[in-house]
């Protein structure tokens, strides 16, 4: 197991005096040689007293150990601390840190042969999640996007910048018997608008005694979105005349939609304090997949996530 060497950083005065920038913190070489699966993004409220941080979760668990060498004295093996994952409902949850965004790839030896397991809460990143396998070089891409916005009750006035908001990208790594953890190394974003980053690892593999090289690289984007105040579906015919005008509930499940006869294109409506955007629809013809209309849906606390709005055809 590959040891870590910590450098103590002394950093005089305080540095966050601009909101929208980035801080990055210094890392040590993270995963204890184990490999890079990806990326969990948490956000913090900075003005309130519960925040505790990494080290404050009581769900660490002792994993590995560092060397830390001091003038005079030598050097000295340290235990280290990582944030192991829980499988729940289908899914895994880093307890203590829950409600965050993941994206990260699991790679398990089953009885039955090797599986992949793609683990997200993200909506998908232009860039998609691919492997790309050559002679002696395995490359691995994700990406994903993050929304977020007002939290409900607070959209007049409400402004990123001065929202008190805190992402933190924490490195998701897996052991060599498969399981997911944090081991507390990423990087900071302060408060702002929309940002990105991108997190990026190269290692050796020796299997059978060939050396092969495993690269892995994931990019997120990090959104505002508006909180939608209102959903309408217009339905038109040939003639541009007005079939059809449903207002949908933002509460709950969204519906599939289904056209009338005679239907010939629909026009989509998400209205919100700042702006409505709307995109309009050939109706599907008989045969084809109904028609999946992207929406960004915020919760109470003002997190995001894309859901489909279905439409189908008058067939």
């Amino acid at each position: 197991m590959m040891r870590r060497k910590w450098t103590v950083l002394a950093l005089a005065g305080l540095l966050l005096t601009l909101c929208g920038c980035s801080l990055a913190r210094a890392e040590a070489d993270g995963g204890f040689g184990d490999r890079l699966a990806g990326v969990y993004l948490y956000r913090w409220d900075s003005t309130s007293a519960a925040n505790q941080g990494f080290h404050g979760n009581p769900n660490l668990t002792e994993y590995g150990s560092s060397t830390v060498e001091l003038e005079g004295y030598g050097s000295f093996a340290l235990p280290d601390q990582v944030l192991f994952a829980r499988e729940v409902d289908n899914t895994y949850v880093f307890p203590g840190l829950e409600g965050g965004y993941s994206l990260f790839v699991l790679e398990k030896q089953e009885e039955y042969g090797e599986v992949t397991e793609m683990v997200g809460s993200m909506a998908p990143g232009e860039e998609g999640c691919a492997t790309k396998v050559t002679d002696g070089t395995r490359e691995q891409t994700l990406s994903g996007v993050v929304y977020f916005g007002p939290p409900l009750g607070q959209e007049e006035g409400w402004d990123a910048n001065d929202a008190g908001t805190v992402w933190e990208a924490f490195r998701v790594y897996q052991t060599e018997d498969g399981r997911p953890y944090l081991d507390g190394g990423g990087n900071m974003y302060l408060g702002g608008g929309s940002f990105g980053f991108t997190i990026s690892d190269e290692r050796t593999v020796t299997e059978n005694g060939e050396a092969s090289t495993e690269r892995t690289e994931v990019s997120v984007q990090v959104e505002e979105a508006q909180r939608l105040e209102k959903l309408a579906v217009t339905q038109f015919d040939g003639e541009n005349g007005v079939l059809r005008r449903d207002e949908l509930d933002l509460g709950e499940d969204l519906p599939e939609i289904r056209c009338e006869a005679g239907a010939a294109w629909v026009l989509v409506e998400e209205a919100g304090p700042e702006e409505t955007v709307r995109t309009a629809y050939n109706v599907p013809r008989e045969g084809e997949e109904p028609i999946a209309h992207g929406l960004v849906l915020l919760d109470g606390e003002g997190l995001g996530h894309l859901e489909d709005l279905f439409i189908g055809g008058n067939s």
